[in-house]
C-alpha cells in the first residue's frame, strides 16, 4: 500500500523529483567516473616513469571526491527539505486522513528509494559511457 501511494506520488510530482533525480544520477555518474580513471585501459599501458604521477593524480582525485561527496550531501538534504516543503500540504492531508507520522516517514522513506535506485542505475549508466 504504502509503495503504490510512494510511487503515485513521485508520478504526480516528476516535476519536483526531477532536481533531486538529476542531483544523484550526475553525482553517482562523477563518481563511477573518478574512480574508474585508475582501471582504464590506457592507464594500464604506461611505463613506471608515468605510473608515479598517475598514483598522485588518483591520490588528488580520491581528495577531490571526498570533497564532492561533501558538496553532494548538502545539495541532497537541501533537495529534500525543498521537496517536504514544497509537499507540506499534502503531507499535513495525510496526517488528517488518520496516518501517523511514522506511516508518512515510510512513504517518504519509500519515494527516496525508489528516485535513489533510479538515479544509481542511470548515473552508473552514464558513467559507464563517459568513462
Amino acid at each position: 500500500m504504502y509503495s503504490k501511494l510512494a510511487f503515485g506520488n513521485v508520478k504526480k510530482s516528476i516535476k519536483d523529483f526531477t532536481v533531486y533525480f538529476l542531483t544523484l544520477t550526475f553525482g553517482v555518474c562523477l563518481f563511477y567516473v573518478f574512480n574508474s580513471i585508475g582501471s582504464q585501459e590506457a592507464m594500464l599501458k604506461i611505463n613506471e616513469s608515468q605510473k608515479s604521477i598517475i598514483e598522485m593524480l588518483q591520490m588528488a582525485i580520491s581528495s577531490l571526491s571526498v570533497f564532492i561527496a561533501v558538496i553532494l550531501g548538502f545539495l541532497v538534504i537541501y533537495a529534500n527539505r525543498f521537496l517536504i516543503k514544497r509537499r507540506k500540504k499534502e503531507l499535513g492531508l495525510y496526517l488528517c486522513l488518520g496516518m501517523d507520522k511514522r506511516q508518512v516517514s515510510k512513504v517518504l522513506i519509500i519515494e527516496t528509494l525508489f528516485i535513489g535506485v533510479f538515479a544509481l542505475a542511470a548515473g552508473l549508466l552514464a558513467g559507464v559511457f563517459l568513462s
